[in-house]
């Protein structure tokens, strides 16, 4: 329902006569409702109900209940604080029906005078016979069903003969009707685990039960995801996928679904991501309720949820779960009502909504062809499990309508990128997006971007500040040098007027002159700089609101345009303006007159000189409609919006601190960034339909920022000098991939056996990268000529792409990265006889031969980090020499070898050929692998075993048996797995290892084991308990080798103490000729963790061998005591979200780091290997702290307990 909805139900309740209750009415303020109750004695009392989600209402809204009397009788409150807790779903009549029966039987006097029980129904009773007369079509008469409608009672049910107030949680079901009941509920969701799924019941799903709520999820590994939709989609392959269901009207089943209208049906579904296969329930209730953190935490005093808590919790959103959320909601029963009337595919189903706007009054038989055209998902797309539909393919009578909700859920978020996201059309034409977009029509545009269908841009700027910096960097550049193919048109932005600017090479920033802009007429303004105020000077009547922004022009005062937040207008012609001042494209400027700093370090003060005030000026508004105006003046624009912009740094410090006690939104930062400036931001990010994830560290980037951002630093190439930080860069969507494969597999016969595919830079103007990573690479236009023919350019050194690659003009002054060009390393299939030129350049005319795999940006050089000049003379010799890979580098075809400015084979690991791997020595397979055979849907009525149902890893063996009935359950009396051997379950491999390593061979009796720490505390024990089997899953689900870490879950026998072994380093490491010659096959750590974990970090030491010290010309980050030397590993660089995973990879990478000086062996001898003690290793961390001034955790001396 709707808001029409709420106001219907408001002037229907104001027309009942309801025992006690008069003068029902709306209040000033939308969802307001106020009506009186008059008690038995007394004076009357003024109550007022506040609908806190009207565009939910009924069933996602809940109320606010308030008596808005003085002097209101002991109680009053306390009862309507108690009804609204439960007022999630309730209709207002029925609500304000609740409220007079609990008032007048709380105020009932020594007479018990109307005397009445929770369970009395006599009113609600009342109002239904009233109300029957109603023949509109959506009030539906739910109080005069049966239990029974047919034979077996399992449509709906409900008390016989009585309503089904939500205030109550149970119904009195009969006996013998419970059990068919329950039967088919367990047969419904037995189909549901059957088909792969897990399954959680969070509360009720039982005969009697009014309300439940069931979890439906699968872990994201199974859905079949590339390892860049995963990045892309912020997703972790050992997160759930999870489909949230809550019947608020008893269950329903397919049947009844399918008869029933939709809106009486009380369904109602949320799509999200979490940490464990089911949420809690607390969180399903405040999934549904849509409850922000801020509300929360203004009920629950100090409870509110931290950032660092947050991202533990069972159950959050997808970054399309608006969408997703909307769509099921909206649409998804009509679709199936559809679907089984008429026999057509969910494709078809969507058409035939679209066309008769959900009204049912046209037979099949007529129907068209064209709903019978199904997009059929290309072969090998989808997981195994979601291929199947079980409306059409299952075996027996018996429908699952959960199963079928699970299936279509999936499916679709597989397949997000085929449709749009805001009217779930299918997209037309070739879609080349990794994440999901919207189509071309202009209303889709304006709501993904301003109703929030759109990814999170400020999840975006928290967790990836530096691609989001990129992608603004890009923007700006493509503005200033009028080279944007596509604007931000739909939205209808309302900006500032520009004009066209006059372009110098140092200063390409278009200057506000409204009084040459024949639109707009200037206002003759004073203006006072200090107390930020203007006052006009004529009579007229104010020509701003509260809450415009304007732009003030000081014309001659050698100031740049500063723009203002109108704040009030009351004492006109005096109009007060925000005290911060945005002083356009100045960033050093951009200070209020008395902030409140968000960090312990102020802005810099203004260096402008100080003026005589009031001083004459102009005053424009941000009154111009973007849609409005001309390419050109557009691209002027979008660079006036982001002269205004904050960094992404102060952005990001900003939300950072916002988390702490609200959902961080940049709404809420008016006086600083304007909606303009917001909505172009959301734009940019938004628009963007590649995916680019950093995998290096950028120069002054902190190693908290490492872990927080998830930077896949192993993903990064080798042999690339430090200036050019470097992204990995998946250009287009599946789509795009599956024509790059396709290519491989038509020019098989003429690919080399080893080098199926080679690897060139390709340089373009940084003007041009905007476009490029929207639309791919082309060669559309000529801008460098083209001696050698029509296609697109490549060079095998890095140094002539480098040339093409200069911007030329300024970037972005908020940039933090400042960067001054941009290339791509590009894979192309290996047929250069076919290229239009393969000498000096590759010319390649095809562009579905070319995949870009990684982005190198270069930073400025005026960073305060050293950087290398790309334009230098092939072989010279860089600022720094770069960290090598972990994994073995993919063989380049020795004819064409790419070569970076080192003069050196750039290092390309194997993650950057997840395509073109199988085509390497002969492994093209003419025919697909084989798959496991898909287990066909069978017949409710067949038994599980409990081989098929048993629980796996962290599943809760009650969701298991809720599947069997009383006679089933004995099936699995004492075959259950205990909980040890779930978590402690050791890794086991039958594949032959590809490293030199030998996985359980440390001998536990040379180890310093502990006892269970006495400061150990439930949270922590929880925590790590969850860590520990984490990251047992991903040791038994990567090979060992390419792991590069080992933790025996035999030895863990205590969570606070794990011994890792860090092995199979590229052989190339000094530290790896050094652990070959000693007859060492792993470096042993001892990981301890403290009471405070995971608010505090754990203490990371080497146990053996000892490294050579710093002092004597050693190096990997490893204190002369064996204790690591990280900043991560400290109070100053900890942060609670960080994994151990994480952890573990950055330790590894310490010792790999080849910078100031490799790691080696104190000695190579292999009868003088030594252990490090605890005690020297703590001494050693504590001197290097004191060295560094970094925070030693405060519980640090705990961990020398027992060692």
């Amino acid at each position: 329902m709707t808001r029409k909805a709420f106001s219907s139900d408001v002037q229907a309740a104001s027309e009942k006569s309801i025992p006690g209750i008069t003068k029902v009415g709306k209040g000033e303020d939308d969802g307001d409702v106020t009506f009186l109750f008059s008690p038995a004695s007394g004076p009357p009392i003024e109550i007022g109900l506040l609908a806190l989600d009207v565009s939910g209402y009924p069933l996602d809204n809940s109320f606010m209940i308030f008596t808005k009397s003085s002097d209101v009788p002991k109680g009053i409150d306390e009862v309507l604080e108690h009804i609204a807790s439960s007022s999630t779903g309730m209709k207002i009549i029925d609500l304000i029906a609740s409220i007079s029966q609990r008032l007048r039987k709380t105020l009932a006097t020594g007479s018990q005078e109307d005397p009445l029980s929770l369970g009395d129904n006599s009113d609600l009773e009342m109002l239904d016979e009233e109300g029957g007369e109603s023949g509109d079509e959506d009030d539906i008469d739910e109080f005069d069903d049966g239990f029974l409608s047919d034979g077996d009672g399992l449509e709906s049910f409900g008390p016989p003969g009585s309503i089904r107030p939500s205030s109550l949680s149970t119904y009195n079901i009969p006996a013998e009707a419970a059990v068919k009941i329950n039967r088919r509920i367990r047969a419904d969701f037995r189909a549901v685990k059957f088909a792969g799924f897990k399954l959680g019941v969070l509360s009720g799903l039982k005969a009697e039960s009014q309300t439940s709520v069931i979890s439906i999820s699968i872990q994201a590994a199974k859905l079949g995801l590339s390892d860049e939709a995963l990045q892309a989609w912020d997703l972790g392959p050992q997160q759930y996928i999870v489909l949230l269901m809550r019947y608020a009207d008893g269950y329903k089943t397919f049947e009844a679904v399918v008869s029933e209208p939709a809106k009486s049906l009380e369904i109602s579904f949320r799509i999200g991501v979490g940490n464990k296969y089911k949420p809690t329930l607390n969180e399903a209730h405040s999934a549904f309720t849509e409850i922000t953190k801020h509300e929360t935490s203004s009920h629950n005093g100090n409870n509110a949820t931290s950032s660092d808590d947050k991202a533990m919790t069972g159950f959050s959103s997808l970054f399309i779960s608006s969408s997703l959320n909307e769509f099921f909601n909206e649409q998804f029963i009509s679709l199936l009502k559809i679907r089984s009337s008429m026999g057509l595919g969910w494709d078809g189903a969507k058409l035939f909504f679209n066309d008769n706007q959900g009204r049912f009054d046209q037979e099949a038989s007529i129907l068209g062809p064209q709903y019978y055209e199904e997009s059929t998902p290309a072969q090998g797309s989808l997981p195994e499990m979601l291929c199947g539909d079980h409306l059409t393919d299952t075996n027996s009578t018996s429908v699952s309508f959960p199963l079928i909700t699970a299936q279509f859920a999936m499916r679709y978020l597989l397949r997000c990128t085929e449709y749009c996201l805001v009217c779930h059309d299918k997209i037309s034409g070739e879609f080349e997006a990794l994440k999901p977009y919207v189509c071309d029509k202009p209303l889709c545009l304006y709501q993904y971007m301003s109703l929030g269908f759109g990814p999170s841009v400020e999840h975006e700027i928290m967790t990836q500040p530096v691609v989001v910096d990129l992608l603004v960097s890009f923007c700006y550049a493509a503005a200033s040098n009028q080279r944007i193919r596509e604007y931000p048109t739909g939205m209808s932005l309302l900006v500032p007027p520009v004009t066209d600017s006059t372009r110098a090479a140092s200063n390409p920033v278009p200057i506000i002159k409204s009084k040459s802009d024949p639109l707009i007429n200037p206002t003759k303004v004073k203006y006072d700089i200090n107390h930020p105020q203007i006052v006009f000077e004529n009579d007229q009547s104010c020509p701003v609101r509260n809450g415009d922004w304007v732009v003030i022009d000081l014309e001659d005062k050698g100031i740049p345009p500063i723009h203002h937040r109108v704040t009030d207008i009351s004492m006109y012609p005096i109009v007060k303006l925000s005290e911060c001042r945005v002083i356009q494209g100045d960033f050093a400027n951009l200070i209020p007159a008395n902030q409140t700093s968000l960090t312990k370090t102020p802005f810099t003060p203004a260096t402008t000189p100080p003026l005589a005030v009031p001083v004459p000026a102009q005053m424009t508004a941000y009154d111009q409609n973007f849609d409005d105006v001309c390419n050109a003046k557009k691209a002027e624009t979008i660079v006036v919006l982001l002269n205004t912009l904050p960094s992404i740094k102060q952005l990001r410090a900003y939300l950072v601190q916002q988390s702490r006690f609200s959902e961080p939104s940049l709404r809420t930062w008016k006086e600083r960034v304007s909606p303009a400036a917001l909505g172009l931001l959301r734009w940019i990010v938004a628009s963007n339909r590649s995916c680019i994830v950093q995998v290096n560290k950028c120069p002054g980037q902190e190693d908290r920022d490492l872990a927080v951002s998830k930077i896949r630093l192993d993903q990064k190439c080798s042999n690339v000098t430090d200036s050019w930080v470097q992204f990995r860069f998946a250009q287009g969507a599946p789509d795009k991939e599956q024509r790059f494969l396709n290519a491989l597999k038509t020019e098989k016969k003429n690919l080399h056996p080893k080098y199926p595919t080679l690897f060139a830079f390709h340089g373009s103007p940084l003007q041009n990268w905007h476009s490029i990573i929207r639309h791919g690479l082309d060669f559309k236009e000529t801008l460098h000529g083209r001696a050698h023919g029509h296609g697109v350019y490549h060079a095998m050194d890095q140094a002539t792409s480098a040339g093409y690659s200069g911007s030329g003009y300024a970037s972005w002054p908020g940039s933090d990265l400042q960067i001054s060009s941009a290339m791509s390393l590009n894979e192309i299939v290996n047929c250069p006889s076919q290229f239009i030129s393969s000498n000096p350049y590759l010319v390649v005319q095809h562009l579905d031969w070319i995949q870009c795999r990684y982005l190198l940006v270069q930073v400025s050089q005026n960073t305060t980090i050293p950087t290398s000049n790309v334009f230098r003379a092939a072989g010279a010799v860089p600022t720094s020499q770069p960290e090598p890979s972990p994994f073995r580098d993919v063989a380049q075809d020795p004819k064409f070898t790419a070569k970076t400015t080192m003069n050196k084979p750039i290092g390309i690991p194997q993650c950057a050929t997840s395509i073109s791997r199988a085509f390497r020595d002969n492994l093209v397979a003419e025919q697909p692998p084989p798959r496991n055979k898909r287990r066909k849907h069978t017949s409710p009525k067949d038994q599980l075993t409990l081989a098929e149902v048993e629980p796996s890893d962290d599943e809760d063996p009650e969701d298991i048996k809720f599947l069997f009935s009383d006679d089933e359950e004995s099936l699995g009396k004492g075959k259950g797995r205990s909980d040890e051997l779930i978590l402690l379950g050791s890794a086991k491999r039958t594949a032959k290892p590809q490293t030199d390593f030998v996985p359980g061979s440390l001998d536990q009796s040379k180890l310093p084991m502990l006892d269970p720490p006495s400061y150990a505390t439930p949270s922590a024990t929880m925590r790590l308990n969850r860590e520990l089997q984490t990251i047992l899953k991903v040791q038994k689900a990567s090979p060992l080798h390419e792991l590069g870490w080992y933790i025996d879950a035999e030895l863990v026998s205590n969570v606070y103490q794990w011994i890792v072994e860090l092995h199979s380093f590229e052989p190339t490491l000094p530290l790896a000729k050094d652990m070959k010659v000693a007859g060492v096959t792993s470096i042993v750590l001892e990981i301890r963790f403290g009471k405070d974990y995971p608010h505090s970090p754990p203490f990371v030491r080497v146990i053996r061998p000892r490294f050579l010290p710093f002092m004597s010309g050693g190096g990997g980050h490893v204190t002369g005591g064996g204790a690591m030397c990280m900043e991560l590993l400290t109070n100053t660089g900890w942060s609670a979200v960080s994994s151990i995973e994480g952890v573990l990879l950055q330790v590894r990478m310490a010792i790999m780091n080849m910078e100031p000086k490799p790691a080696r062996l104190e000695s190579t001898s292999k009868d003088r290997q030594r252990d490090y003690g605890t005690s020297e290793a703590m001494q050693a961390y504590i001197r290097a702290c004191q060295t560094h001034g970094w925070e030693i955790p405060k519980d640090f001396q705990d961990f020398g307990v027992g060692g």
